[in-house]
């Protein structure tokens, strides 16, 4: 069963047959992360230690904030707070100390600041994760004709996640099965590359009057998946 669970969801993201199935997974990630956080989790003593010590990023301050669970935000924001506050504290008040402008002062506040702003819980969650799913994907990679073959008929992976599966794919595979994962990486990338760019140029053909593309379903949607695909699921 517990193959199974950690099996399932990276099958399913490559049967998709979405742009790229780490991006899925990640969607999936971060919407059962958010969710958590404002759950039960605001209360467990681990998550408010981390939440404490990390914070989120503008993004995920966004998404957490449109749960609409303003109690259970209120909670973990008052006491991260509290924690940046006595982190910055002994720099703070550095500032009013000799040896204000000093290089050592100043690059131990700009340490301390880009540790209280710099970080987020929930990316580093979401990173942590899609990398064991990386891994699963090369287990099944190695095991699993059947899954080679439905990875070999997808889009592929969008250019933010290839570079680390290609580093996976070099101490994970077997030499032949490397050759053949990176034969079909390549196929992929031409093709769905060249896909985007043809959909891409007709889109902006059908701005001209009379156009043929206007009104393409296809098309009108060429800029998004232009996009997920230089940079990971965006749109």
């Amino acid at each position: 069963m517990k193959d199974h669970l950690e099996t399932a969801p990276v099958i399913d993201a490559v049967r998709s047959h979405d742009l790229c199935p780490f991006c899925r997974l990640r969607e999936m990630i971060e919407q059962q992360t958010v969710e958590r956080y404002l759950g039960g989790a605001v209360m467990e003593p681990d998550i408010r230690i981390r939440t404490n010590a990390v914070g989120f990023c503008r993004t995920h301050h966004q998404l957490l904030m449109a749960q609409k669970d303003y109690h259970g935000y209120a909670l973990m924001m008052q006491t991260r707070l509290k924690t940046v506050a006595d982190q910055l504290a002994p720099a703070v008040k550095g500032f009013s100390a000799p040896g204000l402008l000093s290089f050592k002062n100043m690059s131990a506040l700009q340490r301390q600041l880009n540790d209280a702003a710099g970080r987020c819980l929930i990316c580093e969650n979401m990173a942590d994760t899609v990398g064991r799913y990386m891994d699963i994907f090369m287990k099944l990679y190695r095991e699993d004709e059947g899954f080679r073959q439905d990875f070999a008929n997808g889009p592929g992976v969008c250019l933010r996640d290839l570079p680390l599966l290609l580093q996976k794919c070099q101490t994970q595979l077997t030499p032949s099965q490397r050759r053949d994962f990176l034969k079909t990486v390549s196929n992929q990338l031409t093709g769905t590359g060249a896909t985007a760019q043809e959909d891409l140029d007709a889109l902006c053909s059908s701005f001209h009057y009379g156009s043929e593309h206007k009104n393409n379903p296809r098309i009108n949607e060429a800029l998004e998946r232009a996009v997920n695909f230089l940079r990971g699921k965006t749109f």
